[in-house]
């Protein structure tokens, strides 16, 4: 089945085509994220059509915030699309779903990527934000609201994520990672996220911990945030639990949203 996949995140809105079969993109597109709403989903539906072919059955779209289980927005953090029929915009085109991008990210990284295999994997994305889900057997816990990916009480995207490292000591969170005078900053980062990743480790008992997301792409503040989980993880058994890389990359909630699609 051929499917088109949009990813809406902080920064980027990424498009493709994608062979659910083959489970390979084909084609891609991709702009900046607009501030207003209203135009990044212009930007979308317009991304669509282009992609759009006769052989496209199914689109899905993953977005940075939360979506309640019938898919509706229910948080505005990033993209304000809380009072818009997200769904509705992509009718003439074809039948539409919209999941959250950490848990399209997470279905595609179950059965294709780093979750491969594993009965069960918890799949944390660091990128401008940090958000997870747990999959147990290919399908994500949604939580009774589909509220279960919030990361951290409070959130710990405020201290951990690429927009916080860039706050704090900015102008770049590349920048900041490059530079020595920063290094406290991003210790303290690292180590906030891997006390409160241990706190879903002991929790969930997960056969993998999969970290995604630019942020958790870069191998020294993953490295940093391993040790630091490691650690605090209560049972002995469960402390030796592989804590792998994403394999998917970018693409991961492009083709996790087709996945949902095709399968709705």
């Amino acid at each position: 089945m051929l499917c088109v996949g949009i990813d809406v995140g902080a920064t980027k809105v990424a498009a493709g085509v994608v062979d659910t079969a083959k489970r390979g993109v084909l084609e891609r597109r991709r702009v900046a994220t607009a501030r207003d709403g209203r135009e990044v989903l212009r930007d979308c539906v317009r991304l669509a059509e282009e992609l759009y072919g006769s052989e496209v059955e199914r689109l899905g779209v993953a977005v940075c915030e939360l979506v309640r289980r019938d898919g509706t927005i229910a948080s505005a953090a990033t993209v304000d699309w809380t009072a818009i029929d997200v769904s509705a915009a992509f009718s003439h085109l074809a039948p539409t779903v919209v999941e959250s991008d950490v848990r399209a990210a997470a279905v595609a990284e179950a059965r294709l990527g780093a979750g491969r295999d594993r009965e069960s994997m918890l799949f944390v994305n660091v990128g401008s934000g940090i958000s997870h889900t747990m999959v147990v057997e290919g399908r994500p816990l949604m939580g009774a609201r589909g509220n279960a990916i919030v990361t951290g009480a409070p959130p710990v995207e405020r201290w951990s994520s690429g927009l916080a490292l860039a706050a704090a000591a900015g102008p770049s969170v590349e920048e900041v990672l490059a530079d020595p005078a920063s290094a406290g900053v991003v210790a303290e980062a690292a180590t906030r996220l891997g006390q409160t990743l241990a706190v879903l480790v002991n929790a969930l008992d997960p056969a993998v911990l999969v970290i995604g997301g630019g942020l958790g792409s870069v191998a020294s503040y993953r490295g940093r945030v391993e040790e630091v989980t490691r650690s605090l993880i209560y049972a002995e058994e469960t402390r030796g639990l592989d804590i792998v890389p994403a394999a998917l990359g970018a693409d991961a909630a492009l083709i996790g949203a087709t996945l949902v699609a095709a399968e709705a």
